[in-house]
């Protein structure tokens, strides 16, 4: 972290800007929407600047810069089009003790302004050191989006009942969950909607409900799915619930930047379970989610992927519902389509593939999977767990009717920066994973469109990431039957 962020108090504050054009007028307005009091050092003002002036909403020092300008400033905004200049105030800024920014110049800074999204007293800053301001701007546009425009009115009548609520609860714990209700909850929608009185309403019902002295809290169980890899793709539900959790249970290919979407405080229990390595069952796993929610704890369950695709969110639920305890199910990107589309590979097309299959050639004791169903021809096939019998599924799928040319396709570690993409074919995709080294967790993707990957492709994995060290992209049948040429052709 290069800078750290603050927020300044500048109500009142005298602040000098050095420059009277456009760019000095947008810092002006800025420390004055902070309540500050500001000088602006220019001969000359933009038509606004000098309005504000003769409004007697700033000062105007007419001359050049000066030190002696910088007595009893907080800080100081170098916003002229002389470079020289600039460094001149950010030189007696320095000797002076008086914070500086030098209008695109970090180096020359000893503070920066981020981008902000303004839903006061909700201020966001987003900030870039200085490197990528243009970027800041577009996340800044995102946020703005995304954030409900009324979310400061609600943090200011969450202000307003603060002390209330305080007085109505005695522990940390106890106002902890009533502001998470609170904000999620009917409470925060009368707000965000302006209906100030059904808020008040539903404030009082919360108060009454909850007047229960020591009674025991109501727990919850959130089965979320993480999606395939990338942090980018996880849903903003997920984040939200991960964030609200006091207990995370979290399978192993869950990313550390995922997990930093938890509260600091919470806990964070790995259940991960491996083909080769099961330090937990999936038994001991339910029974400790189940625990948890009956002690009252807001647990999330986290799996990679979609809980519901081959994830055993399914039975979780199922032990909850028996329990009688609440939960929710926040579906994830799976891993079929996230590796598919960051393989550049579609799973349906237009004159090679109607439907798609989710399946795995690993179930559960001997029982062998539907092979004729799964060689049904004009679909895309997707295994799940099934690279340790990469050979027998590929003979399987060929005995039942598939052509032994077939694209195939095996994505590992997909969406992440360790991304490997093999491509082959049903005759010889299982000796070229014993070449490329192939590990799990990794999808196989058997149908025409596998073999319109390479020219689809477009998420290049990082070159010095600590996965392996082979090629990225490994293809070993350059000349495969199908083309994307011909294949949009008809």
């Amino acid at each position: 972290m290069d800078h750290l962020p603050v927020f300044l108090q500048l109500k009142h504050s005298p602040c000098l800007v050095v420059g009277g054009g456009t760019v000095a007028e947008r810092k002006v307005r800025l420390l004055m929407r902070a309540g500050a009091a500001v000088t602006v050092v220019a001969s000359d003002l933009t038509d606004d600047l000098a309005r504000l002036r003769d409004e007697d909403r700033i000062v105007q020092h007419a001359g050049a810069f000066r030190g002696r300008l910088l007595a009893g400033m907080r800080v100081v905004i170098a916003a002229t089009d002389d470079n020289e200049v600039n460094r001149q105030v950010s030189r007696t800024a320095e000797d002076a003790g008086v914070l500086c920014n030098v209008v695109d110049d970090a180096a020359s800074s000893s503070f920066i302004v981020p981008a902000i999204v303004d839903r006061s007293p909700v201020v966001i800053a987003i900030g870039t050191g200085g490197k990528a301001p243009v970027l800041a701007q577009r996340l800044k546009t995102q946020i703005e989006a995304w954030l409900p425009t009324r979310i400061g009115a609600l943090a200011t009548q969450a202000g307003r009942w603060r002390q209330l609520i305080k007085r109505r609860f005695a522990t940390m714990r106890e106002r902890r969950r009533f502001w998470q209700r609170f904000f999620d909850g009917p409470i925060a929608e009368h707000l965000l909607a302006n209906r100030k009185r059904d808020a008040e309403r539903a404030l009082r019902l919360e108060l009454t409900e909850n007047v229960i002295p020591h009674a025991r809290p109501v727990g919850e169980a959130y089965i979320v799915g993480a999606g395939p890899g990338d942090p980018g793709l996880v849903t903003i539900r997920a984040q939200q619930l991960i964030s609200r959790a006091d207990v995370v249970l979290y399978d192993r290919l869950v990313s550390e930047e995922i997990l930093d979407f938890a509260r600091k405080d919470a806990k964070l229990v790995c259940v991960g379970k491996t083909a080769n390595n099961v330090t937990i069952t999936q038994k001991e796993i339910t029974e400790l989610m189940v625990a948890y929610v009956r002690k009252g704890r807001r647990v999330c369950r986290l799996k990679g992927g979609d809980p519901f695709v081959f994830g055993r969110g399914g039975e979780e639920v199922q032990a909850l519902a028996d329990a009688g305890l609440p939960f929710q199910v926040v579906p994830g990107i799976s891993a079929a389509l996230g590796c598919a589309a960051y393989a550049g590979i579609p799973l349906t097309h237009r004159g090679l593939s109607s439907s798609v299959t989710f399946a795995t050639a690993k179930l559960d004791g001997d029982q062998a999977p539907d092979w004729s169903t799964l060689a049904q021809p004009g679909q895309t096939l997707v295994l799940y767990m099934s690279v340790g019998s990469v050979a027998e599924t590929a003979e399987q799928l060929i005995e039942h009717g598939i052509a032994a040319k077939t694209p195939v396709a095996i994505v590992e570690n997909g969406t992440t920066d360790q991304q490997r993409v093999l491509r082959g074919t049903l005759a010889t995709i299982a000796n070229d994973a014993v070449e490329a080294h192939i590990r799990a967790p990794a999808v196989i993707i058997v149908g025409a469109t596998a073999g319109m990957g390479e020219e689809l492709g477009w998420f290049a994995a990082n070159p010095n990431s600590s996965g392996p060290r082979s090629n990225r992209v490994l293809s070993r049948h350059r000349d495969l039957p199908y083309s994307y040429s011909s294949s949009v052709a008809g």
